[in-house]
């Protein structure tokens, strides 16, 4: 008899791990759509045999566990190629929209504006006292200094746009973690409680899919089936806690943002992933205004004179005053925001003075000077000085004009004095003999010029030429970097700044209609910035049409400042440390660099696409739903669940015939 119930007992499991089985196939066809579900399947096993009455008894079957089918190999290869995806993606969108801001070349971009510009003084210098040709170069002067002002409005506005998606990120990342960390609490006490938290499961891992899109991560997943989120070697989610990301300013008077861990205050990397593509797109820079990183061009020159009072220099002395304010007129004419010291020294005594931006001040100083004896040179004190004397503003270019008629010993401490100047970036250039002061000069980028020269008008002037030379080559050179808008700016703002300035200095050469001289163009609108995008004016004397200027002189159809100015598309006065391009052809290159990183980020975009595709593909082949198959298992329960019933009737009905009938025969 205990055989039979035995039976029953088979029967009644398979029913019911059959009607189980037959629910989570139900389960997966609910959740066929749903983003992030992974299919479940209910493993069965044979129940464990009992001995009764002297025999072994097969129980039937058991549900061993409810299993995810899932791959974390392959969970792990699709959360790295996403995290690319989204890393490509954000720089691609950067780099479209500054490509639509700059219109070039399918619109009237700026190069149109620009040729207007030129083609306007060309035609002034054809009639240069029409006053006609006078009101056209002025309509074009206001609509390339609106045209620059409205791309510098609408670049920072794109850097502003890309600093809040940086900001909402930041937030997301901190929504995300904070679920995983609350659904950490959910699994854990559905593991102590023996229960399945599958769905649970489920949810975590769509929300880490999603935080790939983000940051790099990497992810930890323990025994007790807790997880922990780890960036850039900080944890963001471990066990039950989470910790919060913070957008903080990457610098001083910056709106900027980077990601910093809470309380800690530690700038944080977040590997690829879109927050790091949305801040290269931006610029990993300092938003400050002013920024020389995000694109102000830096017209500073902090210029140090040098004078060897020495007897050696007296033959030179005079020479030097009386043409030192071709050197400062050189400055002023090129629009540059000088600071300017005097130092004298000899046999080891050196004075330093600093003049700030007062010329006359310096010009009398210089003038007062006296030869006060002989002794060695000791350059080195010089060095020790000038280096000692931090630069009049942050990240000024900064130079010394050392005027001696003494050689420089090229033995003994030669190498510290290069690398003391080299170390602070000061330039030198010499006005005295080549003994010794070349290897200085060329180490530091400098130019020797000769003391006995007979014209020493000319000789300041091509000193001063050559500063403001080397400021414009600092200004155009831009060191490649993964930074999209920042350096796209820097660019475009070394032109409008080194163009700008030219055109100013060319306009105070001449002289008006009226026979006045002539004043700058191109004025700022914040005068504590240089002239750049977004801070352009036009001089308000061109409201008088005589005010513009045409001529060198005072006669009538001198046409040649409005000749050089015309003739300025063509001139190679831009020129970096790298290369010397005319106004039109770095224009061109920049469009091009712009050009070039839009189709890298595009063509990444695509081929990442297809990665992230095919992952997700093999993922699902795995671990998604499939209609046909579950409507197999259906079938293959149902089936199983009848027969078990079957079973039951069968033994039921030998149970009755036991009970009811047994001893009956024969009456």
């Amino acid at each position: 008899m205990s055989t039979g119930f035995s039976g029953l007992t088979t029967a009644v499991t398979g029913m019911h791990n059959n009607q189980k089985a037959l629910e989570v196939t139900g389960h997966n066809i609910s959740n066929l759509n749903t983003k992030g579900y992974t299919r479940q399947q209910a493993i069965l096993a044979t129940a464990n045999s009992r001995y009764i009455v002297n025999n072994w008894v097969e129980l039937g079957s058991k549900v061993q566990e409810i299993r995810q089918i899932r791959n974390s190999f392959l969970d792990g290869i699709y959360r790295r190629e996403a995290n690319a995806l989204g890393y490509w993606e954000a720089r691609y969108n950067g780099i479209s929209e500054l490509e639509s801001i700059l219109g070039e070349p399918m619109t009237d971009g700026l190069q149109s504006i620009l040729n207007e510009f030129w083609n306007a003084w060309q035609e002034l210098a054809k009639s240069p006292e029409s006053l006609t040709v006078r009101a056209l170069v002025r309509q074009r002067a206001e609509a390339l200094v609106y045209h620059l002002n409205h791309i510098g409005y609408q670049i920072d506005k794109l850097q502003e746009d890309i600093n809040n998606e940086i900001i909402k990120g930041i937030e997301k990342v901190n929504s995300i973690t904070k679920q995983i960390a609350e659904l950490n609490v959910l699994i854990a006490k559905a593991i102590a409680a023996n229960n399945n938290p599958n769905d649970y499961y489920d949810q975590r891992n769509l929300l880490v899919d999603q935080l790939s899109d983000l940051i790099k991560v990497e992810v930890y997943e323990h025994p007790d089936g807790y997880m922990d989120i780890l960036v850039g070697g900080y944890y963001l989610v471990s066990k039950t806690s989470h910790t919060n990301l913070v957008a903080v300013q990457n610098a001083p008077l910056s709106h900027f943002v980077v990601p910093v861990i809470e309380d800690l205050g530690v700038e944080i990397d977040p590997g690829m992933g879109r927050i790091k593509g949305l801040m290269e797109a931006r610029g990993m820079v300092s938003g400050a205004k002013g920024s020389y990183d995000n694109g102000t061009p830096n017209t500073t020159c902090d210029v140090t004179f040098a004078v060897d009072l020495s007897s050696a220099s007296s033959g030179y002395l005079a020479d030097l005053q009386n043409s030192i304010e071709k050197y400062v007129s050189e400055l002023k004419s090129n629009g540059l925001e000088y600071n300017l010291r005097l130092v004298t020294f000899n046999a080891g005594t050196v004075s330093n003075f600093d003049f700030g931006n007062d010329t006359d001040a310096f010009i009398n100083a210089v003038k007062s000077l006296n030869i006060s004896g002989g002794g060695a040179l000791d350059f080195g004190t010089v060095v020790s000085n000038v280096a000692g004397t931090g630069p009049f503003a942050e990240g000024a270019n900064r130079y010394l004009v050392v005027f001696s008629a003494e050689a420089l010993s090229t033995t003994g401490n030669l190498d510290d004095y290069i690398s003391t100047l080299t170390k602070n970036n000061i330039q030198v250039s010499v006005i005295g003999t080549d003994a010794g002061w070349n290897s200085v000069a060329k180490a530091t980028g400098g130019s020797v010029y000769d003391i006995t020269a007979d014209d020493y008008s000319s000789l300041m002037s091509k000193v001063g030429t050559d500063t403001a030379a080397d400021v414009n080559k600092c200004i155009a050179t831009v060191e490649e970097s993964l930074n999209i808008i920042s350096n796209v700016k820097k660019m475009l703002n070394a032109m409008v700044n080194i163009v700008l300035r030219e055109v100013n200095r060319l306009h105070m050469s001449g002289y008006t209609l009226d026979g006045k001289p002539g004043g700058a163009l191109f004025e700022t609108i914040d005068p504590s910035r240089p002239l750049e995008m977004g801070n352009i004016k036009l001089s308000d004397s061109l409201l008088d049409l005589n005010s513009i200027v045409a001529s060198s002189t005072d006669a009538n159809g001198d046409n040649v400042i409005a000749m050089k100015i015309a003739k300025l598309r063509n001139e190679s006065i831009m020129a970096s440390y790298n290369q010397t391009l005319s106004v039109d052809s770095y224009y061109q290159q920049i469009i091009l660099t712009v050009g070039n990183i839009g189709n890298e980020s595009r063509q990444y975009v695509e081929s990442q696409q297809v990665l992230v595709n095919a992952a997700e593909n093999e993922r699902q082949s795995l671990m998604g739903v499939s209609l046909d198959e579950e409507m197999g298992n259906l079938i293959k329960y149902k089936y199983a669940y009848n027969s078990a019933t079957k079973i039951v009737n069968v033994i039921n009905e030998m149970l009755e015939t036991i009970i009811y009938r047994t001893g009956i025969v024969g009456r």
